[in-house]
């Protein structure tokens, strides 16, 4: 008789919350559990990712896969840094597989997310890819000739601090303009809200105090609905997007270009100024082939999702 494929835990680490999701063989989600994000000690941390492998896993599960919020030692698996938590670097893939008793496999979470774009999503075909993800942060994977890229020490792709905006906002780095605050899925709750303030007879504005909607939804819906302002605002961070999304092919030449996050929800509103900005930016655009930009496929299972999959595939 012929053994089940195997099936593996994917845990995506963000900011404030952790998602666990049973991934099969064939990429498709079992079960799924999530919990706040303990960020005070690496121990809580990897109690409450043991307690969501707990709640999701099944009989066929042969490994675990965990998306990191920050820069992860490709050697040794180790937590090497991350702003959103409070503790120092940390060997997080020997704690988590002792607390689970399965073998692990840590990644940045924006790299998941881009090994599950690569396999099954929007760059599934594309042996080089690059995926953006803008959302509380912005973060980027790079996939070179199937295999993903992390550099000397695993840390390369940290897109976030690359510059489209002199002169920009202050990022947390001690730089003005970096990606990471200009033009992410928290720039566009802000840049909502000083929008709403500043026009209270605005659609956007009662979306966000009559309706309370988050301000970033709220930004997409009241584009959709012809609000100026909001449209002024995808139009700027898509365009700041395309800034940088020119600067990651001059450097890795990918077939195609993937946008995700929840800011990819306003569709082209956001994504066309970013495609046009694009091929502006990018060099010699006439005289080279034409490098899609597409919408993630994977929403906010992304980084799960991935870290199953590369959980499944680096046991092989």
């Amino acid at each position: 008789m012929t053994a089940a494929p195997a099936e593996a835990v994917g845990i995506d680490v963000g900011g404030t919350k952790i998602a666990a999701v049973r991934v099969t063989a064939g990429g498709a989600v079992a079960a799924r559990a999530r919990c706040a994000t303990p960020r005070r000690t690496a121990d809580d941390l990897v109690a409450a990712i043991a307690g969501l492998v707990a709640r999701v896993r099944g009989e066929r599960v042969t490994a675990v896969g965990v998306g990191l919020p920050g820069m992860v030692d490709a050697r040794t698996g180790a937590l090497a840094f991350a702003p959103g938590l409070e503790f120092a670097r940390a060997p997080l893939r020997d704690l988590i597989a002792d607390a689970v008793g399965l073998p692990v496999v840590t990644d940045n979470d924006a790299n998941a997310a881009a090994w599950a774009e690569y396999r099954l999503g929007a760059g599934r075909g594309y042996e080089h890819l690059v995926l953006v993800t803008l959302g509380t942060g912005l973060g980027c994977g790079v996939v070179v000739a199937g295999r993903l890229l992390h550099g000397a020490h695993g840390f390369a792709a940290e897109a976030s601090h690359l510059t489209v905006e002199p002169g920009g906002p202050l990022c947390e780095c001690g730089r003005y303009g970096c990606w990471g605050v200009a033009a992410h899925g928290v720039a566009i709750a802000g840049l909502g809200r000083e929008a709403a303030a500043s026009r209270p007879e605005s659609l956007l504005a009662r979306l966000i105090g009559e309706g309370g909607a988050d301000p970033g939804e709220a930004v997409t819906e009241a584009g959709r609905g012809g609000d100026e302002r909001a449209l002024e605002i995808l139009d700027r961070v898509g365009t700041l997007t395309g800034v940088g999304l020119a600067a990651l092919a001059n450097l890795f030449d990918p077939a195609v270009m993937i946008v995700g996050g929840g800011p990819v929800s306003a569709g082209e509103l956001l994504l066309a100024p970013a495609r046009a900005e694009f091929v502006r930016r990018v060099y010699a655009s006439g005289d080279r082939p034409p490098v899609p930009v597409l919408a993630a496929r994977f929403a906010n299972d992304a980084g799960a999702v991935g870290a199953a999959l590369l959980a499944v595939d680096r046991a092989r």
